[in-house]
């Protein structure tokens, strides 16, 4: 007798329960491991096959886009440069004949300043140099064709200043020459293409000058020559390709005016849409003048002035409002807008391009600045000097090539 109490059937049913339950987990593993070849086969053939064309698309959009850009504006950063030994804004700057930049002036911490300080570009250092007989800013510092710098005029502690003195670089050495006609501060300085240097309007604490002076290398002597058709300090004065000057602005005017070396005549030109004051003028390789923002009533608007048929083209404006900026031409004829004040003082700068018409948005500066100084290397950089935010500020920085 079957001692057994589970039928046949009961027991090939537990037999073959039994079966599967020891072998379950291996099938369990070769399904799992089949399900993940499948999705690893499918992600393979989606990301070499089927992506593959769009995937290439995308590259050479995105590559075109780079491209497009590092020529625009990104070929240029922004670079800290040695500090200047002593802080200051309202300064002027030349560029020496040798390369080297001399800083002159400008309001320091608390009072104007005598020294002078130059720039080696290529070591990235300032050096003091021989100091000014008189304190000043706002003035003027032109370098001659003997290759002597002239400063004139400007405010000192005792008052709107007459002198000029000449900076010799072989030396170091500062030297009075004759005073100028009338005490001015705020004016204009252009050398002109006979080698004179035209003196031009100004305030003496009364009244916004229309008078003009010429100096003579030869002679180191000042003279007057016939005077400007109106009144203006703040305002630009711009060489032209064919020698005569161009006047814009200052005193909140709307008025241009040209004056002719060979005449000595002046006569307006073309008005600007809006008066100027603390604004940029920069002549363009095409030989017309870019005119950029200005304090009557701060603005981003800018205008071009064309020589040829002495008339004025509103163009696009810059990005920002802004005025005490400075501008640069770079060698690739682009120029260079940086700092300045709108509502506060400004890090930002700004590229317009005479070739397309635009303005395009650079790299910002590393420090913010107002009433600075930029100077064109002649290694083609562009240093920025000094300046004002919430103090004198001693910092420069280069715009240089990638």
């Amino acid at each position: 007798m079957n001692s057994n109490p589970f039928s046949d059937t009961t027991i090939r049913r537990i037999e073959r329960f039994q079966w599967w339950h020891q072998h379950r987990t291996k099938f369990i593993f070769i399904i799992l491991t089949i399900i993940s070849i499948l999705i690893i086969s499918f992600a393979l053939i989606l990301k070499f096959v089927i992506l593959k064309s769009s995937k290439s698309d995308i590259t050479t959009t995105t590559t075109s886009t780079t491209t497009t850009s590092t020529t625009s504006y990104q070929q240029y950063v922004w670079r800290d440069t040695g500090n200047l030994v002593n802080a200051r804004y309202r300064h002027a700057a030349s560029v020496l004949n040798d390369g080297r930049v001399l800083i002159t002036g400008g309001l320091g911490s608390t009072y104007q300043l005598r020294t002078a300080e130059l720039y080696d570009p290529s070591a990235g250092t300032w050096t003091l140099t021989g100091n000014m007989n008189i304190e000043r800013e706002f003035h003027t510092s032109s370098t001659l064709t003997n290759g002597k710098v002239l400063v004139a005029g400007g405010e000192a502690s005792r008052g709107y200043q007459d002198t000029a003195e000449l900076y010799d670089p072989s030396t170091g050495v500062w030297t009075f020459t004759g005073p100028l006609e009338y005490a001015r501060s705020e004016h204009a300085a252009t050398v002109l293409l006979n080698g004179k240097i035209l003196i031009t309007g100004g305030y003496n604490g009364r009244v916004y000058l229309d008078n003009a002076e010429l100096f003579d290398i030869s002679t180191e002597t000042w003279r007057n020559t016939t005077s400007m058709n109106s009144g203006r300090e703040h305002h630009t004065a711009s060489l032209l390709k064919d020698g005569r000057v161009l006047v814009v602005g200052g005193s909140d005017s709307r008025t241009a005016e040209l004056y002719d070396p060979l005449t000595e005549v002046w006569k307006y030109t073309g008005n600007m849409t809006i008066g100027r004051q603390s604004h940029t003028a920069t002549v363009l390789a095409n030989g017309k003048v870019l005119v950029i923002g200005g304090s009557h009533d701060p603005t981003s608007r800018a205008e071009l002035y064309d020589p040829t048929t002495e008339t004025w083209t509103v163009i696009n404006g810059s990005k920002d409002i802004r005025f005490d900026h400075t501008a640069s031409v770079l060698t690739n004829g682009q120029v260079l807008i940086a700092g300045g004040y709108a509502v506060d003082d400004l890090i930002t700068t700004e590229l317009y391009d005479p070739s397309t018409g635009n303005w395009i948005t650079t790299g910002n500066m590393s420090h913010t600045r107002t009433d600075h100084i930029a100077a064109t290397l002649t290694n083609g950089k562009v240093l920025v000097a000094g300046g004002y935010d919430r103090g004198a500020k001693s910092t420069t920085e280069l715009y240089e090539p990638l």
